[in-house]
């Protein structure tokens, strides 16, 4: 059983971030070399060795960070879908079909507003149909949405800032749960929060960390050939 973080009512500086994620096994310092090191001695490896879809807010068009994340990722050999929140269904059918179809690369979902609220219903839907979700990252969700017990990993940043909520641990949840609380950091807003160099570099060193270790899995798991 993984053991189950949940402070709503913490409050972390940029500093205490950082030790968070140390704390977490995220080195920022390490993993880009890692990463560079890894994708340049398996060039024969499944180009999506996650399927991640980020979902941004309100009308579509103020969640840049989502853009940011995307581009980001892209850059480092995914293939990241970028939705509106109004498309959470569609990412429920891709995901299902996906899953008829033998494709058992972990489950990614990211979201801002309404997209995190978004992410973290299709996780549910998700759930429903017993597919696991590897990690949600939420950005400022609106709602204090239950994590489902299909969710391995959810880490969610949020402010007191009139919108974010921290968000809870639904029925059968035995994952980690991690709710960040930035309301100290006063450059940090519910517009921007996903724009967050910091907070972006946590989400990229996790997902490296997944696909990695979803690369060794099916390495070990590949027949020897015949010489």
């Amino acid at each position: 059983m993984t053991t189950r973080l949940y402070s709503p009512c913490r409050v972390l500086t940029r500093r205490v971030l950082l030790a968070a994620i140390v704390v977490t096994g995220l080195f920022a310092a390490t993993i880009p070399q890692a990463r560079a090191q890894f994708w340049s001695t398996t060039p024969s490896a499944n180009p999506d060795p996650a399927r991640i879809y980020l979902l941004r807010g309100l009308f579509g068009v103020f969640s840049l960070g989502m853009d940011q994340l995307a581009a980001k990722l892209s850059t480092q050999g995914y293939n990241p879908v970028l939705l509106s929140w109004t498309d959470a269904s569609v990412v429920v059918d891709q995901v299902t079909q996906a899953r008829r179809g033998g494709d058992n690369s972990p489950i990614i979902l990211i979201g801002h507003s309404l997209g995190s609220n978004a992410v973290a219903g299709i996780a549910s839907s998700l759930g429903e149909q017993n597919i696991p979700v590897e990690l949600v990252v939420t950005f400022d969700a609106t709602e204090p949405v239950p994590v489902s017990a299909n969710v391995k990993r959810c880490i969610n940043f949020f402010q007191y800032n009139g919108f974010g909520r921290p968000l809870t641990a639904g029925p059968g949840f035995k994952g980690v749960l991690q709710n960040i609380n930035l309301s100290s950091d006063k450059n940090i807003t519910h517009g921007n929060i996903d724009e967050a160099g910091e907070l972006q570099a946590v989400v990229t060193d996790r997902i490296f960390e997944i696909a990695n270790q979803q690369m060794k899995t099916a390495a070990a798991t590949q027949k020897p050939r015949r010489p």
